[in-house]
This record gives C-alpha cells, sequence and structure tokens, in this order.
C-alpha cells in the first residue's frame, strides 16, 4: 500500500497541474499574464462550502454555482483590465485576489472570517468526499486531462492562432479581422471556470477553508512558475512542471522543512529557469525535436 502522504502529494500534483494549466491558456497563449488566479481558485472553493454548510446545497451544485460566479466575476474584473498591456495589466490583476481575501476576512456572517469553513465530513458521491484518498486522485487527474485536452484542441485551433497573433502584434491582429477584446475574454471565462472547478475540488479534499488558504496572492505566483517551468504556451508545460515541482516541494518539507527546504527549493527553481529559460518542454523540443 502506497502511504497517503505520498498519495497526497500525486493529489496535489495533478491538482497544481490543472491549475496551472488554466493559467497557461490565458498567459501561455494570450499574453495574459495574470497574478490574479487566485481569485477564480477561491470563489469556486468558497462557494462550494458556503452553499454546502451554510444551506445544505450538494456539492456538485456548488461547483455549478461557482463557475456561475466565477466567470461572472472574471468577466467583470476583466474588461476593465484589457485595456491594459504587459506589466500593467499583472499589477492591475493582482489586486483582485488581495481584496477578496479582505472581503472574506471581513464578511463573517457568509465566510466565518478568519476562523475559517470546516465541512463535515459524509462520505459518499453526492458530496463528493471519500474515505480514500485514490478518489480524489482520479478526480485531480481527470481535471488535468479535461484542462490539458482544451489546451490541445486551442493549442491547434483558430482559437489558439488568434490568441498568439494579438499577444505578438495586436495591431497587425486587428487589421486582418481578429477582435482582442472578444478573444481575451473567451480564454479567460475558459480559465476561470476550469480554475473554479479545481477550487471546488480543493475544497471537497481539505474541507476547511480560510481566506489565506485559497485568495493568497503565493498561489497566484506558484501557479504562474509551474507553468514557466515546464514550458509556457505548451500544453504539456504545466505538468512537467507540476511533476518536478509538488513532489520536490512535498520531499523537502517532509525531511527538511523550514529555511533549507525553501533554500533547496529556490536553488532547483533557479536552476532550471537559468538552465532551460523556454521551460522543461521548451529545451527538451530545442534538443530533440518534435
Amino acid at each position: 500500500m502506497i502511504n497517503d502522504y505520498y498519495l497526497n502529494i500525486v493529489v496535489m500534483t495533478f491538482l497544481w497541474a490543472a491549475l496551472s494549466g488554466c493559467w497557461n491558456l490565458m498567459a501561455g497563449y494570450g499574453g495574459l499574464v495574470s497574478l490574479g488566479q487566485s481569485a477564480f481558485f477561491g470563489i469556486g472553493a468558497y462557494t462550494t462550502a458556503v452553499l454546502y454548510t451554510t444551506f445544505g446545497l450538494s456539492p456538485w451544485l456548488g461547483m455549478l454555482a461557482g463557475m456561475v460566479v466565477t466567470t461572472s466575476t472574471a468577466v467583470l474584473i476583466s474588461w476593465p483590465c484589457f485595456r491594459l498591456r504587459g506589466a500593467f495589466f499583472s499589477l492591475a490583476t493582482m489586486v483582485f485576489p488581495i481584496v477578496l481575501e479582505i472581503v472574506a476576512n471581513n464578511w463573517k456572517d457568509v465566510t466565518r472570517g478568519s476562523s475559517g469553513i470546516a465541512m463535515a465530513f459524509k462520505p459518499g458521491l453526492a458530496n463528493f468526499m471519500f474515505d480514500s484518498r485514490w478518489a480524489y486522485m482520479a478526480a485531480a487527474f481527470v481535471l488535468m486531462m479535461v484542462v490539458y485536452g482544451i489546451t490541445r484542441w486551442m493549442h491547434r485551433g483558430r482559437l489558439g492562432l488568434y490568441l498568439i497573433a494579438v499577444r505578438d502584434d495586436q495591431a497587425a491582429a486587428e487589421s486582418m479581422g481578429v477582435e482582442p477584446v472578444k478573444v481575451k475574454m473567451l480564454v479567460t471565462v475558459i480559465s476561470a471556470a476550469l480554475t473554479s472547478v479545481g477550487g471546488f475540488l480543493y475544497a471537497q479534499y481539505i474541507l476547511f477553508l480560510d481566506p489565506p488558504s485559497v485568495f493568497s496572492i503565493n498561489i497566484s505566483v506558484q501557479i504562474a512558475l509551474f507553468s514557466l517551468i515546464g514550458g509556457l504556451g505548451t500544453p504539456l508545460g504545466p505538468i512537467v512542471g507540476s511533476l518536478i515541482m509538488t513532489p520536490l516541494d512535498g520531499v523537502l518539507s517532509a525531511y527538511l522543512g523550514g529555511g533549507p527546504r525553501l533554500l533547496i527549493y529556490g536553488a532547483v527553481l533557479l536552476g532550471v529557469v537559468l538552465i532551460a529559460p523556454q521551460g522543461v518542454v521548451g529545451a527538451f523540443k530545442a534538443r530533440f525535436g518534435r
């Protein structure tokens, strides 16, 4: 039997790969380097948890509601940000998870503030709660593969070409009939909806939420790093990045912890960036071709 600790690492590896893949849709193909991805993640998690604990609604309904709330929020906050480019866009998106964390800390009637929400464990498919981590591992793997499949579809399809055109030269893309706002909004909505599902899965797996655990800017940064390490703008990049860094972080936490763990983790991260600035997948392609 595999130890539950290592099963947890596998679950989180698949989940982080899926979340990083969602970010890669925006940043890798559309050039939308967002630092607010944890906002979508947190909304999905909190919507599920609040509807389950306060109103007794099925987490499955919570997942669907979370997708609706998240995509609506994504449209509202992204529309004005699309006027910005480069670092200004990134800085603007970074504000939203910070604001949501403050709101979640102070809206105690709904979110219970810094005390967090603890979800009663009632195992069963109807509640998407399971005694075994294997079930969560399967669910995280399915989500990862769905994100990968959508990325592959976009990578080969018209939407991907439009996004790359807008990313590389927006004025030239517009002159060819591409509508930049339309394609940016479409990929943002897709990314936000899938990230919300990741938040739902995290909530059902951990069964406890507090504002820093889902809205922290560190989550957005980590999601981005995995794509950058694996290979930005490639379908496999986020998966490869998560397969390298998540188990490494888990093993270092178990055996070292604290400062030594962060030092080694940072050294590995720096080494990968210096040796393969285009990411592991990009470096592999450059060396061995398709």
